[in-house]
Order: C-alpha cells, then structure tokens, then sequence
C-alpha cells in the first residue's frame, strides 16, 4: 500500500529525534499492517498526532510510552468545545482533494457559488442518485459540485465498468445524469481516474456513498438535502 508521511510543522521535538527516528518508534507501538498517512505535533501538549489507515486519528505521547484513541476535545472561547481529530482528519482530507487535477472533476458549477462541495459517488447508490436528481436545489443554493468516482464494490464489475465508461466520456456531465438515471451510455476506452478516485476516498476514511467533502475538508457522510448541506457549511 502506497504511504503518505507528512510532517506538517516545524517540530521543536526534532532536537531530541530525528523525522525517521519518530516514526520508527511511533511505527513500533503499531500493528505492522497499519498505514501512516501523517504524523504532527498535537495541539495536546506533549503528544503527536498521528493519522492512520481510514483517516483515523490517534495521540501518542512524546515519549511514546503512552497512546490513546479517541475524540479529542478542546474547549472553545465560548465554552463550546471543538473536535481535534475532526480538525485533523478535515487538514488530510482537504490535502488529499487538492492533490487531484480539477480536470478529473464532474463539475455542476452554481452560477451563485458561495462555495463547492467534492462528493464521491458511486452511479448505482440509490442515495447518489437521489442527491444527483436535486442537483439543481444545490446549484440554486450556490454550492457547485464537484464529482469524483467510489464505486462502492470496488474496482471490479459493472459499476466499476460504468464508470470507467463514464469518465471516458465525451461529456460527463450528461453520460452521468444518465447513468443515474439507470440508462446506459456509449463505451469509450481511456486512461481514466476512477481507480485513483478510489483510493482517495478510502484513504480520507469513505465507506459507502455518497460522501461529501466540504471545502474545508470536514467530511459528511450520507446523503444530505440541499437546505440542510447549506446549513452545515455556514454553521460549522
């Protein structure tokens, strides 16, 4: 499995251990089979942050001697309390989504965007196509759409075939309203995205469809109705 070992700050610790010595020992308190995807200074004193397999999050003391998993809280100004590990499964998330080459995007663009939203979809999911026959509630609310391919059995069969075939397509963006809508479409061969897509969305923790990334990268998983989704991105 290909890895992703990012240090994404400036790590006072570095004087004491080096990157590789880190995550040598932080590797060692895991199980062999278990993928790092990231490994940070926690705003938990004392404590790295280390993003696993699925986008699971974990908090490993300094010292490694200690770990823990869990939801961490920290307390808001207004006595509210804000989740850690939303706040770094969002960081990966929005990383990853940024990695991808716009052009690999089914893109429904609001003419009033007030921001997007990337939604792996999968073209059988009654709930995928659902949310995709209200494209225009969402549109209309100003939030543009952009696709990306979860073919939810994996990268095999015909829902796998179908959309290989649909990001072959000569237009998307009909051949997916289609699709959605139980017809088929013209097969057209072409090195497409969809395995890649695939791996993107596991790797951010997806595991059925649809599931929507919000432009901060918080995941959402399910089908949301517009006025609903709308209220999400602007309350938090």
């Amino acid at each position: 499995m290909r890895r992703y070992i990012f240090i994404f700050t400036s790590l006072f610790f570095l004087n004491i251990f080096s990157d590789e010595e880190v995550e040598k020992k932080i590797k060692a308190l895991l199980p062999s089979d278990l993928t790092i995807n990231f490994i940070d200074q926690a705003e938990l004193d004392g404590f790295f942050v280390v993003n696993v397999d699925n986008n699971q999050i974990l908090f490993i003391s300094k010292d490694f001697e200690y770990f823990f998993v869990g939801d961490l809280l920290k307390k808001r100004l207004d006595q509210g309390y804000d989740s850690l590990n939303i706040k770094y499964r969002s960081l990966f998330a929005q990383n990853l989504i940024k990695k991808i080459n716009k052009k690999e995007f089914i893109q429904f663009k609001s003419p009033k965007e007030i921001t997007e939203i990337t939604v792996f979809t999968d073209v059988s999911c009654a709930y995928c196509r659902l949310m995709h026959s209200q494209i225009d509630d969402y549109l209309e609310l100003g939030i543009t759409v952009n696709y990306l391919a979860f073919p939810q059995d994996g990268l095999v069969g015909k829902v796998f075939e179908d959309m290989q075939k649909l990001w072959c397509s000569d237009n998307r963006n009909v051949a997916i309203t289609e699709l959605k809508k139980g017809n088929d479409i013209e097969a057209n061969a072409c090195t497409n995205p969809v395995e890649g897509h695939f791996k993107t969305g596991r790797l951010i923790g997806a595991t059925g469809t649809p599931t929507i990334v919000l432009r901060d990268g918080r995941i959402v998983p399910g089908y949301i109705p517009a006025e609903e989704l709308i209220e999400i991105i602007i309350n938090g």
